[in-house]
């Protein structure tokens, strides 16, 4: 069985996408609606790097184009998955891939949610640490933080990495404790200081994302189950997904519980595929295969298609 994973921010690269769009005339479409609604131009903000390609309101946007312009390809191909997964701002592709709305749709959607996140971040200052070590450990940094302001639970990507986001001065004070690394992370992600960014959104999502078609089955990063397939609950998921956890961690199990024998990693998957090794240690069955080269996917079409 194959799944797709859909790198999400953090996974950013200068250069990224930039082959594909210049040889494969679909990525190039994805990456033009992408600049439109972001008002920007992203190859030109992928190519220069730097703290452009930084900013919330252009990599979302700019990292859907790539892994949509790369599951494009593969599909043209002949290789389609049975899941599709989306690492935090990566669930937009996988609801694109499950067929709840439109590539180009996608990356408008995706313009937009960065847009908001980095208006709510303004609004609300803050950023974003990992945490290594086990639940009662968690508990310890966020006793810590909580003495200097707000700060919250955002998710867990392995058994043993958890991650808190809240206001500056919380994570300063967590950031005392052993084995807790700040983030390179704009704002504080996937905790309630993002609620005013889903009303912004809200209108958008449920006038884009409509009920599932095809074969590809969505896999929710919040829930870490089987996505619905109604329109009105995949809104609901992904809009409180900013304000709530995220649980890679076992999601990313349940792809390996339903027999996923092949992960294919959809945009940059250089931190992804640090955070696969660790739920496969055990498995050296599966395989995980990058996608950031036209080389790369011509290799995962010999071997997959």
């Amino acid at each position: 069985m194959i799944a797709w994973l859909v790198a999400g921010q953090g996974a950013e690269h200068a250069g990224m996408g930039l082959e594909l769009a210049r040889s494969y005339p679909p990525a190039a479409k994805y990456w033009e609606r992408a600049s439109e609604a972001a008002s920007k131009n992203l190859l030109q903000v992928s190519e220069l790097g730097g703290r452009s390609l930084l900013r919330t309101e252009y990599v979302q946007p700019a990292l859907t184009a790539v892994a949509l312009s790369a599951a494009s390809f593969l599909r043209d191909e002949g290789v389609e998955p049975s899941l599709a997964l989306g690492h935090s701002a990566g669930e937009i592709g996988a609801l694109a891939l499950s067929g709840h709305l439109g590539f180009e749709e996608a990356v408008h959607l995706s313009a937009m949610r960065g847009r908001a996140m980095a208006a709510a971040a303004r609004a609300q200052p803050g950023g974003m640490a990992a945490v290594r070590g086990s639940e009662a450990r968690l508990d310890e940094v966020l006793e810590l933080g909580s003495r200097a302001g707000a700060i919250f639970r955002a998710g867990q990507t392995t058994a043993d990495t958890h991650l808190v986001a809240g206001a500056r001065a919380a994570l300063r004070a967590a950031a005392a404790a052993d084995r807790v690394s700040p983030l390179p992370v704009s704002g504080p992600w996937h905790s309630p200081l993002m609620q005013t960014a889903v009303a912004e959104l809200r209108p958008l999502a449920e006038s884009l994302i409509g009920d599932a078609g095809g074969t590809t089955t969505w896999v929710s990063n919040e829930t870490a189950d089987r996505g619905p397939t109604d329109a009105k609950q995949a809104v609901e998921l992904v809009l409180s997904q900013l304000t709530r956890p995220i649980r890679l961690h076992r999601a990313i199990e349940f792809l390996l519980a339903e027999g996923t024998s092949e992960i294919v990693v959809l945009g940059p998957h250089h931190s992804l595929h640090h955070i696969l090794k660790r739920h496969l240690d055990q498995r050296s069955t599966i395989r995980i295969h990058g996608s950031s080269s036209v080389e790369e996917l011509r290799t995962i079409v010999r071997e997959l298609a």
